[in-house]
Parts: C-alpha cells; structure tokens; sequence
C-alpha cells in the first residue's frame, strides 16, 4: 500500500513539475458560409508575438501584424467559386506563422447565391432541377409564380442544406394548373404565401411563349 502512494505522488510530481508548452497558432473565421466577394473576418492567436501572419484564399495571399499577445484579426473577401450554378462550394484557408515556420488551416464555405433552373428551355409543366443557395436555415423554401400581378401558385421546394442554405430539387417549371402565355416572375422565399418583401428571397424571370406547328 506505502508503495502505491510513493508511485502516485511521483507521478503528481512529475505531472505538475512539468514545463508549458507553447500555445500552437490557430485561426478561426465570424460566419459558417460567405456570398462570393462577401467580408470575411478571421481572427488568429498563438503566433509569433509582434511578427506577420500570412494567409492565402482563392490563390491570393495577405498578410496581418500580430500584436504583443501574438494574436491579430484581420478582413479577407471571399473568392469567386468555380460553380456553374448556385450552390456551395468548399474552400481552404491556409496560414503561416512567420516567425516558426508554422502551418495551419481551416475550412470556409463560399456560395454562388441565387437561383436557376436547369434546363433553362423547356415545356412549362415539365420537371426541371431548380438550383438555390443563400437560404440557411430550417425552415422550408417556397416558390411563388406570378403573372400579370397574381400570384398564380405557391409550391414547396423543400428544406435547404449546409451552412450556406443549398437546394437541389425537382418541380415543374411553372407550377401553375392554368399556363398563361407572357412572361413569369418567379419569387424562392421562406414564406408560404407570396410577400414581395421577403427576407431573404430571389427571383428569376421565365418566359412562356405560344408555338405554332
């Protein structure tokens, strides 16, 4: 039983005899997702006390002055994605701390907001892949076709996606029983029911034409 003691108050020693260790630099940024060139706040510490702090995104490298703390908080702009239509895309954020040489990263989300559909050309009833971004949250994403000042219908897309509030779904290009020949606002809001003042929200604009065989 002594013995037992005698190695687990060593052991105490040792533990609470033993030297710091040096903070390791980390960074970190103020959102979960950013719109393309929208402001991105990144905030760093554990480095170099009054040394540089080197960052690169999207092939663009800045740099930001530590202060006596070895921490800094400096402003990016977030790159365009390589996406064709909105949705999200995942990006690294790489640092240097210059005066150790050491490297560490974290992972941002930048958004192609808005909305399309894909494909752009179609018969008006016929499903197509309507793409949304810039939607966060839980709550369900509704379309409202318009025409001639009326709201025509109001469907439920479903519910976005991610931190940057991404939705891939099927529906009919216009969603309307009754298809009037003119051109269609369509407007993607949170809201059940058409608010021309929904936040957020985006629109786009379709075209049905009358053909002749």
């Amino acid at each position: 039983m002594t013995a037992r003691y005698a190695v687990l108050t060593a052991l105490a020693i040792a533990v609470l005899s033993a030297p710091a260790s040096a903070s390791a630099a980390a960074i970190e940024v103020d959102q979960g997702c950013y719109a393309e060139g929208g402001a991105i706040s990144v905030t760093g510490s554990g480095y170099t006390p009054n040394s540089i702090a080197t960052l690169t995104l999207g092939g663009t490298t800045y740099s930001a002055d530590t202060d006596a703390t070895g921490a800094f908080t400096t402003g990016l702009d977030a790159p365009s994605t390589t996406l064709q239509h909105p949705g999200a895309q995942s990006m690294t954020l790489a640092s240097t701390d210059t005066g150790t040489g050491e490297e560490i990263s974290t992972t941002i989300n930048v958004a192609k907001t808005g909305v399309d559909g894909v494909p752009g050309k179609s018969k008006p009833h016929k499903r197509i892949t309507w793409n949304i971004a810039g939607f966060p949250g839980i709550k369900a994403i509704y379309g409202h076709w318009r025409i001639r000042g009326k709201t025509r219908a109001n469907h439920r897309m479903g519910v976005p996606q991610g931190p940057c509030g991404v939705l891939h779904v099927k529906a009919r290009q216009i969603e309307a029983n009754h298809i009037l020949f003119g051109l269609w606002t369509v407007q993607f809001d949170f809201n059940r029911r058409y608010d021309k003042s929904a936040t957020p929200r985006a629109t786009v604009k379709i075209t049905v034409f009358r053909t002749f065989s």
